[in-house]
């Protein structure tokens, strides 16, 4: 591979879409992704004339964005263009030794943390200077980004053993009341395998048509509730709250608490100390979500902390970010990271990060069975 005085390391040809997509789904031997990619000489000559040095430019991005903000005309000619943001995903290597190149819809450098599309980067450059500080400060962060991200992938791996408490008779699901929608033209909806082997519309992202029918999901929420009061030492609070949410709130002897929240359309669960969530996750029509695949979540999610399958760890890195999972009897599970609800403050975080602590390894025991059965 040809080297370059410009950039510290060899010169590779810009990956295409097939090379990338090896690098994501190998099969053999995949591919690394370059650090640095050619193609960048048609800039180097136009920074020459304009009086700058290339190479001070990809060691500087501060001045390389700054070099590029005030000369528009980068842009005029699609070859310069082109050659600029070649120049400017090599320089992001610089900064960021583990990034590499990948052709997706457009080229781009990155990690599997982020990934900076070097066309869209150059027209922020030119068109959003007022951008400049909060890229900086974000190329500056990335590396520590890596690292946290890491992290939360390592707990994600690990093996556990869980002695989960379940319940002597399995939960039966009411049997689900669903009406049926029909669209405008009096076709009748069917939700959950409208758009078949096919891609959604587009607008179907902003549509949400019949939220109602989630309505029988409450009455799944109440047998579930009574199961888990029949079973397990839980005091049991339903009301009605003075908008008009029902209120179902769980407070076991052992484990963690849950409270959920909200009509049928729009439920929010707590539980343990920060695990927050909204079921259903998304209610527009290209999700195409059903009240049986939100009765399902929640009969998952409910029974699973019951049983003791709930983890929690805070703070992850230094980015104080929050990792759940939940694992359930039947060996299933899932898990996911990022920062806690912004809504709360501080000292609640601080409170919960000492909860957590004192949890083996974040994981909630499992509830308490009753010792009889009334």
């Amino acid at each position: 591979m040809p080297t370059s005085n410009i950039f510290p390391g060899a010169l590779a040809p810009m990956p295409d879409a097939t090379t990338s997509a090896m690098l994501i789904w190998p099969s053999v031997e995949p591919a690394a992704a370059p650090r640095f990619v050619e193609g960048f000489e048609p800039f180097e000559d136009f920074a020459r004339v304009a009086g700058a040095e290339p190479a001070a430019l990809a060691a500087d991005f501060s001045a390389l964005w700054d070099f590029v903000g005030a000369h528009p005309a980068l842009l005029d000619a699609p070859e310069t263009a082109e050659a600029t943001a070649r120049f400017l995903g090599n320089a992001i290597a610089v900064v960021h030794p583990a990034a590499g190149w990948r052709f997706m819809s457009e080229p781009e450098v990155g990690t599997s943390t982020m990934s900076v599309p070097v066309a869209g980067l150059l027209r922020g450059i030119v068109e959003h200077p007022e951008q400049r500080e909060a890229f900086l400060e974000m190329l500056a962060s990335w590396p520590q980004a890596d690292r946290d991200a890491e992290e939360l992938a390592a707990l994600s791996r690990d093996e556990v053993d869980i002695d989960f408490v379940v319940a002597p008779v399995p939960f039966t699901r009411p049997a689900l009341a669903i009406p049926e929608f029909v669209d405008e033209s009096g076709r009748v909806i069917e939700y959950g395998s409208r758009w078949g082997d096919d891609s959604p519309p587009e607008d179907a992202y902003s549509r949400v048509s019949h939220p109602e029918r989630f309505a029988p999901v409450v009455s799944v929420v109440d047998a579930l509730v009574d199961h888990l009061a029949t079973w397990y030492e839980v005091d049991v609070d339903r009301r009605t709250d003075e908008s008009g949410e029902r209120v179902w709130h769980l407070r076991p002897t052992t484990g963690a608490t849950v409270i959920l929240t909200g009509p049928a359309e729009s439920l929010r669960l707590e539980a343990g100390a920060l695990t927050r969530e909204i079921v259903p996750g998304c209610t527009c029509d290209a999700c195409d979500e059903t009240a049986e695949s939100v009765a399902d979540h929640l009969e998952e999610t409910l029974l699973a902390i019951a049983a003791g399958g709930l983890r929690e760890v805070f703070p992850v890195g230094q980015r104080r970010w929050l990792h759940t999972e939940l694992r359930t009897p039947s060996g299933g599970g899932r898990s996911g990271g990022g920062e806690p609800d912004p809504s709360l403050s501080a000292a609640q975080l601080d409170d919960a990060a000492d909860l957590l602590a004192r949890l083996p390894d974040g994981w909630w025991p499992a509830w308490t069975l009753r010792s009889a059965q009334s």
